[in-house]
């Protein structure tokens, strides 16, 4: 779409993403121009106009869009006298057919938004308005009660035969009473020419300067409305219990800031009477940019949400805290992806056709992305079941450490080795896991094996003592020791020794565990027995001896030597 204000500017859609680059600090208004002359050639051929070096692009010398894209041409190279010739003025005030081009000029640029695709191109304009044939609406002109005025042109026949789409007659008897009533008239007829000269992007030069005292004075008065609101709240946050509150007037100091910045723009804005193009843009750029502001404090909020969930009851229970970060990044996400749609929304881009287009390869995506998905519910269904969180010490299948990340994709742990495992959460989901955080004690057992030497009466003592010795352990719960013989085994006799110690670090446990066992030790050495080991004994016995053999040969039984 080719847009034009009074210079004949265009505007590109990657203009608008410079302007949007912008819209923060600049509010969008520094950005490439190109000429008229290169935005009228993209209409059609180029044409000479008559006595002058310039050329004029046309779609067709006898349509509405040919004739005000040569208006807006001339007036913009403050050829008035040309810029005339688009004028029905009647013969009685062909005199002031210059200033009322200039007026014109003028007025259009202050309330008009022209945009020249939609204006028609053919000899007849556009018959599908209600309009006569012949006769074309370029916009209206505010006027009073509410009232607008329309801005027309007529195709009207000239000498020798000719046609050309001009001004009505009632549009020129108009100008006169719409640049009386131009907020910056007072301006317009008193500042020095070079101020009244056009700038960039259409904006007088006047204008430029005051855009850059506006923005000075809405970043100061932005900072103080932002300080003033925070105090506000801070004020409020400091009558209630909860903690939570000051943290957002902390949080959203940049987005409170960027909104009161915003809001003295839209205030002291309308001071500068910039043209409809211009201001179109501003408010476009605006627009944008309480955009940004609002996301960007939805954005904080989620990190707010999460420093409240993080301290809550909740997230200190089984793997709430890792299912919070997932939730957290989710939500991030989403308020980027919302975020981005509704910037694009703003800045006039079809949003509908690109959310339409996600949809239609969305599905090929889905199908692309299967162990990618797979991944992410089994991040949801380990968070779900609360089987552990970041810092747990887990063993999964065969794999043992601590739990360092539990991201999207796969978790990360680290092993005893120092060495990251990382494990993808669908196959985590389906695997055995094993997590020591839940436990409040660890067990203690072992098992005595003493030699069959032992008595009766050693074996008692050893059972004695050895339930002495655990029950003399503060750090031992008394209901969960148990002492008993166990078993004849095939070398040693067995005493099955089982006890809780209170403790969950693995270290403390440790150091308890050798004072019990050398405690054990003492008490078997008193006994008199000791502890057994694997052992074998193999009894060799002779063969026996042979049975006698008989002589058949000759009858006669003779008894025969055994052999050696």
């Amino acid at each position: 779409m080719i847009i034009m204000n009074r210079a004949g500017c265009s505007v590109s859609g990657a203009q608008r993403m410079m302007m949007l680059a912008g819209a923060v600090w600049a509010l969008g208004l520094i950005a490439p121009q190109a000429s008229s002359a290169q935005l009228l050639q993209q209409l059609a051929g180029k044409k000479t106009a008559p006595d002058s070096g310039k050329q004029i692009a046309v779609t067709s010398q006898d349509s509405p869009r040919a004739s005000l894209s040569a208006f807006l041409e001339y007036t913009d190279a403050n050829d008035f006298a040309r810029a005339s010739q688009y004028l029905d003025v009647p013969e009685a005030e062909r005199g002031q057919a210059k200033q009322l081009a200039h007026e014109l000029a003028l007025v259009l640029d202050r309330y008009v938004y022209i945009d020249l695709d939609a204006i028609s191109g053919a000899s007849l304009g556009d018959t599908t308005t209600g309009l006569p044939p012949g006769v074309q609406q370029i916009g209206s002109i505010p006027g009073a009660r509410d009232r607008t005025d329309p801005v027309r042109m007529v195709r009207a026949a000239r000498a020798g035969g000719e046609a050309r789409w001009v001004f009505s007659r009632s549009t020129v008897a108009n100008i006169p009473k719409w640049y009386q009533q131009l907020p910056d008239r007072w301006t317009l007829e008193h500042l020095p020419p070079w101020l009244l000269g056009t700038g960039p992007l259409g904006i007088l030069w006047w204008q430029w300067v005051g855009l850059l005292i506006l923005l000075a004075v809405s970043w100061a008065a932005g900072l103080a409305l932002g300080r003033l609101a925070r105090g506000a709240l801070g004020i409020l946050a400091k009558r209630t219990t909860t903690h939570w509150d000051e943290n957002i007037s902390a949080e959203l100091r940049g987005p409170f800031r960027l909104a009161a910045l915003l809001v003295v723009v839209l205030v002291l804005l309308p001071w500068l009477s910039l043209n409809a193009n211009a201001s179109r843009r501003i408010d476009t750029a605006v627009g944008a940019a309480f955009t940004i502001a609002l996301f960007w404090a939805l954005w904080r909020l989620v990190d707010i949400w999460r420093q409240i969930m993080s301290v809550s009851g909740w997230a200190m229970h089984g793997t709430s805290r890792g299912l919070l970060t997932l939730v957290s990044r989710l939500a991030k996400m989403a308020v980027a992806l919302f975020g981005i749609v509704s910037l694009l929304a703003t800045l006039g881009y079809p949003v509908a056709a690109i959310v339409g287009g996600l949809g239609i390869g969305g599905l090929a995506v889905a199908l692309a992305a299967q162990k990618t998905l797979e991944n992410l519910f089994g991040a949801f269904a380990i968070g779900a079941d609360r089987l552990f969180r970041e810092g747990d010490t887990v063993t999964i299948d065969t794999v043992s450490g601590t739990v360092e990340s539990i991201g999207l994709r796969s978790i990360r742990l680290r092993t005893a080795e120092r060495s990251v495992v990382s494990m993808p959460n669908g196959k985590v989901a389906d695997s055995r896991i094993e997590t020591f955080a839940p436990r409040d004690r660890i067990r203690f057992a072992c098992v005595l094996a003493l030699v069959y030497d032992t008595t009766a009466d050693q074996m008692r003592a050893v059972l004695s003592g050895t339930e002495a010795v655990l029950r003399a352990e503060k750090r031992v719960a008394p209901e969960s020791i148990a002492v008993f013989f166990l078993q004849l085994n095939t070398s040693s006799l067995d005493i099955q020794v089982a006890a809780q110690v209170l403790t969950t670090d693995m270290s403390e446990f440790q150091r308890i565990r050798q004072e019990l066992l050398l405690r054990i030790m003492d008490v078997v050495e008193r006994s008199g027995t000791s502890f057994a080991f694997p052992t074998q004994t193999v009894h060799l016995e002779s063969p026996p001896a042979a049975p006698a053999a008989t002589a058949t040969a000759s009858g006669d039984a003779r008894p025969q030597k055994p052999s050696s």
